[in-house]
């Protein structure tokens, strides 16, 4: 890739970036609500990704004609809002309203939506009361996609909408989403609701109508903008304009965020079509002046950082005497480094700013590097149906984290774009009993690059929502994190989320889950579980059901699944669960000291090969169930005297799938082979995975109820070191920093 390229605007919100009163710094937080928000499994169906390639932009031309040519300025609404979500039976967020008894025709230009999260929301809403759980219709613009309704039919009920299963079939659009529009409008005729989309605020489409059946509201509603930032720690900048149909008077909190919002009105200066023209150390940022706010003249410049740095810099400033095209240069920027910035117009004595933006910087390599060399490990990440990391060239941005805190994972991992995380700092990061979200898509989680000891995630998951992503060498170990039953506290160690598809996840540690350690979720495609070490979940803990000390679980209808050269221990059931409709390799997997083993469920297909059952606790068979399964060269070690097959399982004479670069060992050779390179960093483990591998070889250890019974919560040394990147090579210095920590 040429180093000096014209890098235009990823845009982070919809249609042209209208300025207002007041700057807004982006968060860089991740989502932080718990599986079951919206976008998640229960609003799961749309899939338009939330992250464009650098070289792109959907940025579009504002179509408001009441800001050109240098007059007053149109109004811009601006709303700052925090909030975990608008969605299933409880909002979190902030709405700028007014009553409006009986019919109404409200409508509104949603000019942009900081990324706070991809699942941010701004919108038209009606709602029967203020309550944070009433009932209410919502015209939806999320980041990076197009616009949705979704509604709650009753108080206190779950939310569904045209993209989620519901409410799909109500839905009078295809996908039930609007790619292209940023124009809302929200109708109410009688006891009909009826919720429209547009490209230009003149060309209406009927997104849904939902008539008493579905939602009855009150003559009396509370009618106007609302919006989340999906973030708790974190506000969102929501910028509307033309606004129609309904004079809002006032403004507040749903709920209670731990984020506060607010509303500002202001004619304003508009700047729109940012863009950056890049080389490795520094760009000419770029905007449109559209209106000068009722001024003579506007002075122009850009505040810029790095994505994850806390100061803003500030650009030299250029003077407009009319609306039109402007650049700054600025220097002394880092190659392969992802910059948020925003302009500021300066009118009449009051500044005007853009939500935030990105924009990164190459690397100035001449390419020509492989892949590198494979893993220490018989099985490479590679060697299973997901696609390893092929989106990462020299130019994909590193994101530092170089402190062991959550905010700082969450910062780096949050970037709206194809992104590779890396460490120069060890130690426990504590997520603080929430999960940790990768939203967006392409991410590489590289642990192996931290100094020793590495790195371990405590109190929390990791849930890859995004696809395409790569996590490697990291320790996850959820425990009760200070819950009790009753609590909802239900942590996996790592997930590939339900929908996604092309994830890997290598060499990791999953442990002292409450849910099951590392699955792969519904509806998925072509995930890689290899090299991992998955064991002692916590049995009876906190989990509603009671004993729950799970291992693995491939959620229905997953297809193209590979595991192999796992170590499966000290735990009870699902090493892994197969559920109904996948389809998975199952190779070279060592399973010690459970009650079930592999169990797959109807309209299944398997490849269940050369794998090592040992110490089992039951009479189950090791592979049970009603799938039908190609099983070959598994083997019960030790002691252990179950049938291999259960009579339930349709024998197969061939493979059903195969990922074609697997090749797998002789199962003879699978337990001293995978205890040596199972788990995150197993040239450098910790004492905790140090004992479990231990505990497996002696035969020793067992069926856990809590973290303390095997000691605790880890404290591990905070070292530092500062990593020296090549220019060319990226991928090839991933995998040997990655074989640098392999036996």
């Amino acid at each position: 890739m040429n180093p000096d390229r014209r890098t235009f605007l990823r845009t982070l919100g919809a249609g042209s970036i209208a300025g207002l009163a007041g700057c807004s710094a982006l968060s860089g937080g991740d989502g932080t609500t718990t599986p079951g928000g919206d976008g998640e499994p229960t609003d799961s169906e749309e899939t338009p990704t939330a992250t464009p390639e650098p070289d792109g932009t959907d940025t579009e031309t504002d179509t408001d004609g009441g800001g050109g040519g240098g007059g007053e300025g149109p109004t811009i609404v601006t709303m700052e809002a925090g909030g975990a979500d608008i969605w299933n039976a409880t909002d979190l967020g902030h709405i700028y309203y007014a009553e409006v008894s009986g019919d109404f025709d409200a409508r509104v230009q949603v000019s942009s939506l900081e990324n706070t999260n991809p699942h941010a929301k701004a919108g038209l809403m009606a709602r029967a009361a203020l309550d944070p759980t009433s009932r209410n219709v919502m015209v939806r613009k999320r980041p990076g996609f197009g616009i949705s309704p979704q509604w709650r039919p009753q108080d206190g009920s779950s939310t569904t909408s045209t993209t989620s299963e519901q409410g799909a079939p109500l839905s009078r659009i295809e996908g039930g989403v609007m790619d292209d529009a940023n124009w809302q409008r929200l109708q109410r005729v009688g006891d009909t609701i009826r919720a429209f989309g547009s490209e230009d605020g003149e060309n209406w489409r009927l997104m849904v109508e939902l008539t008493a059946d579905q939602i009855e509201l009150p003559d009396t509603v509370v009618l106007g903008l609302a919006a989340t930032s999906h973030d708790n720690a974190a506000a969102t900048t929501a910028k509307f304009r033309n606004l129609s149909g309904v004079e809002p008077t006032d403004n507040q909190d749903l709920g209670a965020p731990i984020v506060g919002g607010s509303v500002s009105v202001a004619q304003a200066a508009v700047v729109s079509d940012l863009g950056a023209d890049t080389s490795p150390t520094g760009a000419t940022l770029q905007g449109t002046l559209e209106s000068m706010g009722g001024a003579d003249s506007v002075d122009v410049r850009f505040e810029y950082r790095e994505a994850t740095a806390d100061e803003w810099s500030e650009s030299g400033s250029t003077t407009l005497s009319e609306p039109g095209e402007f650049g700054v240069d600025v220097s002394e920027l880092t190659p392969r480094r992802y910059y948020r910035f925003r302009a500021i117009a300066t009118a009449g004595g009051t500044d005007f700013s853009t939500v935030n933006q990105l924009f990164s910087t190459p690397s100035g390599s001449d390419g020509g590097a492989g892949e590198g060399p494979a893993s220490s490990s018989n099985f490479d990440p590679s060697d299973g149906f997901a696609d390893f990391a092929s989106w990462v060239d020299d130019d994909t941005p590193l994101v530092i984290v170089d402190e062991p805190t959550r905010e700082a994972l969450a910062a780096a991992t949050s970037i709206p774009g194809p992104r590779v995380v890396v460490f120069e700092t060890s130690g426990t990061i504590d997520l603080g009993a929430e999960d940790l979200n990768v939203r967006n898509d392409q991410c590489w989680i590289a642990g192996q690059t931290a100094p020793s000891p590495g790195v371990t995630l405590i109190r929390g998951g990791v849930w890859l929502y995004g696809n395409d992503c790569v996590v490697q060498h990291i320790r996850v170990r959820p425990g009760t994190a200070g819950m009790e039953r009753g609590d909802g506290w239900q942590p996996d160690a790592i997930e590939a989320a339900d929908d996604t598809s092309g994830n890997v996840i290598d060499h990791c540690t999953g442990t002292w889950s409450i849910d099951e350690n590392i699955n792969v979720g519904y509806d998925t495609s072509d995930s890689t579980i290899s090299n991992c070490l998955i064991a002692e979940p916590l049995n009876d803990a906190t989990h509603t059901k009671g004993e729950h000390g799970y291992n693995s679980i491939i959620g229905d209808r997953a297809k193209n699944v590979t595991a192999v050269g796992n170590v499966y221990a000290l735990g009870t059931d699902r090493n892994p669960r197969l559920k109904q409709g996948t389809e998975t390799a199952i190779v070279n997997n060592y399973l010690h000291h459970y009650s079930d083993g592999m169990w797959a469920d109807p309209e299944t297909r398997h490849a269940i090969v050369g794998n090592v059952f040992e110490d089992p606790q039951t009479d189950q068979p090791n592979v049970f169930g009603e799938g039908e399964v190609y099983a070959e060269d598994n083997v019960q070690a030790g002691d252990g005297d179950v049938p291999m097959v259960g009579e339930g399982i349709a024998q197969l004479d061939s493979e059903p799938l195969w990922p074609e670069a697997l090749t797998a060992v002789a199962s003879s050779d699978v337990p001293s082979h995978n205890l040596e390179n199972a788990g995150a960093r197993p040239a450098d483990r910790t004492e905790h995975d140090e004992r479990i591998v231990a505990n497996v070889r002696n035969g020793e250890g067992g069926v856990i109820d809590h973290q303390d019974d095997v000691g605790g919560y880890p404290e591990l040394a905070e070292n530092t070191h500062s990593l020296d990147v090549p220019t060319t090579g990226l991928k090839t210095w991933l995998r040997e920093q990655a074989v640098a920590v392999e036996p």
